[in-house]
């Protein structure tokens, strides 16, 4: 009896592992050639990165062997270079006219200049010239007026404030001005901006018995917020050029 069911036991075994191995085929088990390269698959796949637009429109503006270029492009600023600053856009004018305002108008310009003036990592610093300066403010067209000056790099900026005043009766009018100034600095040679900056500023002005109008007041609060938002944006300038290795 012992070895017939010894002989039973072998046998309900082997059916057993006969019927699990059918299944583990059948079902396409964990352990089944294809989903170890299925697995394999997934794992490169999830491990290659996309590098360039799956959209046509953006490819239509730059392809994405240029854009690969150009973010992977070392940029290195040149020692001794020069710069030429241009206003992005129409200057605010003030139909008036005030010694002082002139005055304070050409301190602000004298004041910027000089702060960047003073880094030793320039060698001439200028406006540009309005005759150079193109009708199309775009980047291309500015990177051209840019090289026909000979400027290594081009400071454009951009100018807007917003002011509120208050008229009394028995005191004087009031009024404070909120000014922005947004600057870029752009690489004449590669067409790159390595640097960028906004910088807001505030001035409080009381109306003076020197002031023509309440206008001139206002017109000369917005030129010292500018002026001060302007010596922010120079020092900082400045502080980036210097850090660049030379």
């Amino acid at each position: 009896m012992t070895a017939r069911r010894t002989v039973s036991v072998i046998a309900v075994a082997f059916v057993v592992l006969t019927v699990a191995a059918g299944c583990a085929v059948e079902g396409h088990s964990a352990y089944a050639p294809e989903s170890v390269d299925f697995a394999v698959a997934t794992a490169q796949a999830k491990e290659q990165s996309l590098e360039g637009s799956l959209f046509k429109d953006d490819q239509a503006v730059i392809g994405n062997d240029e854009l690969q270029q150009v973010l992977s492009a070392k940029v290195a600023l040149p020692d001794g270079a020069r710069v030429a600053v241009v206003r992005f856009g129409r200057r605010p004018y003030w139909w008036g006219w005030s010694d002082e305002f002139v005055r304070t108008t050409q301190q602000i310009d004298a004041d910027f200049l000089a702060k960047l003036r003073g880094c030793p990592r320039l060698s001439r610093v200028s406006y540009l010239p309005a005759l150079v300066t193109p009708p199309h403010m775009t980047i291309p067209h500015l990177r051209q007026a840019a090289a026909r000056f000979q400027a290594d790099l081009l400071l454009i900026y951009q100018t807007s404030s917003q002011s509120y005043s208050r008229t009394k009766i028995f005191t004087r009018d009031k009024t404070k001005a909120y000014c922005t100034v947004e600057a870029v600095l752009l690489d004449t040679r590669t067409g790159t901006i390595p640097w960028s900056m906004v910088a807001t500023r505030d001035f409080v002005a009381e109306r003076t018995n020197a002031d023509v109008d309440f206008a001139e007041t206002i017109a000369k609060a917005e030129s010292a917020a500018i002026g001060k938002a302007w010596l922010e944006i120079a020092d900082e300038a400045v502080t980036f050029l210097n850090a660049l290795p030379r």
